[in-house]
């Protein structure tokens, strides 16, 4: 049986879409015959359904034919005989009657998903109420009517005081694109008086996250928003548009924002001359605008070396943005850089998604392990980095962006030129500025910095006061030749922190066994060819004997503590196993050496 809603379920499915937009919640308008007339969400695909089975509520507000507000539906008694009550995720349901001739046509009913939605609805209750109440009666009162009331803006001060608190703008514009009306969101956004203006909308064709992407153009300057457009018509063909938008920038990032800020990254530590060298470059590396590529071995730290390089540059306040080539699928990588819109490929989310270069804009894009980038996104890339600009996957339209690319390789990417595996044009691109991230062997007197550094941060992660890592395991790190580099050593502290427990210091037995046996193994293997102090083999053939400190320094009270220390290190040597010895000899830790040598 039709009823006089389902007469009019186009114009009725608009109202539906503006009420969602407005709200931020699902909308739902059922006739007297409990058949769904209109829905947004995942009602929408669900039209002309009969409700009957499990619309109680609704079959109850044609009963008594009052507004009612259902804060917990799983727990209404109304609710007990739905067969879909153990699967229900509504949270809290508001329906109005649709009265037309002092009898009730329908129910329209406003359904919150979540606990925000919720929280959001309660705090304006009575508003929502009045709100829903008054789209009611505009329904009733049939299309050309509701257009004829919202012009007369004195008999609709509930809905304008409600689209003035939502975080959207809401924009109403006429058949000759003039805006007479703005919520206070439109107003901030354009930071304009809008009243009376020309408004140009200009749709990209795109749709991201649910919204269409367009152009809004006020006096000859552009805006960029996602949004969504609805228009009224009348009989005499006078029309009315709605334009519900987000800052399209702002809203993107901030979906995204997990991908900008969840990684907090560490300061570059250490004073050895290696690291006073690369902190010197970087300094004078940052204030370009040049390309950058980082090499070193995999944990090495050339993700913070990429960091310092964008906090030091005019970039520092714009996204710092990281991608791994090497974690992401060949098939999704590509998305993933650029971006892409509704229905670009199967399995893609079905509202679209930014791409790591837009969310980047204005900011710094590094691009770690680009050496497993395959050849046909090196092509990409390379056009992008002469273009200045991106497509989406699945769109026609060009994108202009600023970023600027720091990239990183622990691999040699002129040998992968040389065998085809890297594109020689986009080589060049990326290797304008070439930085080389040291071993951390080859800086090993930063390892005491490095290792007091991660033990007061994971101090605060595991909530432990703060603990000064004892010269005797100090002693172990600088002895261990560390193939994982500065990860690696961070994980070692990690792992003590862990097999501590309640014991008050760290000692050796919190030492992960393998670097104890290969630290040990490796003192065994060198004390075979150098017995210090009583059998020592040196260059000049001079034999150390054991010796106090104190009594040390004083025989040498003519030169100084430096001098001793080198003095002493003409015997012993200068390699570790040397330095080792030395420290061992006066009586104190080799990382005590290695702080006396750098304060002179």
């Amino acid at each position: 049986m039709h009823s006089l809603l389902s007469t009019l379920q186009d114009e009725i499915s608009k109202y539906t879409d503006a009420i969602a937009g407005i709200t931020g919640t699902d909308v739902e308008i059922i006739d007297n015959n409990l058949i769904r007339i209109a829905g947004t969400g995942r009602y929408r695909y669900m039209l002309n359904q009969d409700v009957s089975s499990n619309g109680y509520i609704y079959r109850h507000v044609l009963q008594v034919q009052k507004t009612i507000l259902i804060e917990d539906p799983k727990e209404n008694a109304l609710c007990q005989l739905c067969q879909n009550r153990l699967t229900c995720t509504e949270e809290l349901d508001l329906n109005a009657p649709i009265f037309l001739n002092n009898q009730v046509i329908g129910v329209i009913g406003i359904i919150c998903s979540n606990r925000e939605q919720k929280m959001f609805l309660m705090k304006q209750k009575q508003a929502f109420i009045t709100f829903i109440e008054q789209f009611s009666e505009m329904i009733s009162s049939r299309v050309f009517e509701c257009l004829e009331r919202l012009r007369e803006q004195e008999r609709f001060g509930t809905f304008r005081n409600l689209i003035d608190v939502m975080d959207r703008g809401v924009i109403a514009i006429d058949s000759q694109s003039k805006i007479w009306h703005a919520n206070l969101s439109a107003l901030r956004f354009f930071d304009s008086e809008l009243i009376g203006q020309s408004l140009d909308i200009q749709m990209t064709g795109d749709i991201l996250y649910g919204d269409e992407e367009a152009w809004l153009i006020l006096n000859q300057q552009r805006y960029h928003v996602l949004c969504k457009k609805i228009t009224f018509s009348s009989v005499d063909n006078d029309q009315l548009t709605m334009v519900i938008f987000h800052d399209a920038r702002d809203y993107m990032t901030q979906i995204n924002t997990l991908s900008v800020d969840e990684n907090p990254h560490s300061p570059l530590i250490g004073n050895s001359q290696n690291m006073l060298q690369l902190k010197s470059m970087l300094s004078k590396v940052a204030v370009s605008h040049a390309s950058v590529l980082i090499t070193g071995e995999s944990g090495s730290g050339k993700e913070v070396v990429a960091y310092t390089i964008h906090q030091q540059s005019l970039r520092t306040k714009q996204p710092f943005i990281t991608i791994n080539c090497a974690a992401i699928p060949e098939q999704l990588l590509e998305s993933e850089l650029f971006g892409y819109v509704r229905g670009a490929f199967s399995g893609a989310d079905p509202k679209g998604r930014i791409g790591k270069f837009e969310l980047a804009h204005g900011g710094s894009l590094f691009l770690d392990e680009i050496g497993d980038m395959p050849l046909h996104l090196q092509a990409k890339l390379l056009r992008v980095l002469q273009e200045k600009s991106i497509t989406r996957v699945g769109s026609n339209n060009m994108i202009n962006i600023d970023v600027r690319i720091i990239a990183a390789t622990n691999k040699d990417l002129r040998e992968m030129v040389n065998k085809g595996l890297f594109r020689e044009d986009l080589f060049y691109r990326l290797n304008v500025v070439p930085i080389h991230t040291p071993a951390l062997r080859e800086h090993r007197e930063d390892i005491a910095e490095l290792a007091q550094f991660f033990a007061d941060d994971l101090a605060l992660t595991y909530q432990r006061p703060a603990t000064k890592i004892p010269n005797v395991i100090i002693n172990y790190l600088y002895s261990y030749d560390w193939p994982g580099n500065i990860r690696e050593l961070r994980n070692v502290i990690e792992y003590m922190y862990v097999m501590q427990g309640d014991t008050v210091d760290l000692n050796l037995s919190h030492l992960p066994p393998y670097l104890l046996e290969t630290s040990h193994s490796a003192s065994l293997e060198k004390d075979k060819n150098s017995r210090i102090p009583t059998e020592a083999k040196t260059d000049n053939k001079e034999k150390i004997q054991p010796l106090n400190a104190q009594e040390y320094l004083k025989s040498q009270s003519l030169t100084s503590e430096y001098q001793t220390i080198m003095n002493l290190l003409e015997k012993t040597g200068t390699t570790l196993e040397g330095k080792k010895k030395a420290a061992e000899i006066l009586g104190i830790s080799i990382a005590t050496l290695y702080r006396k040598i750098k304060n002179h």
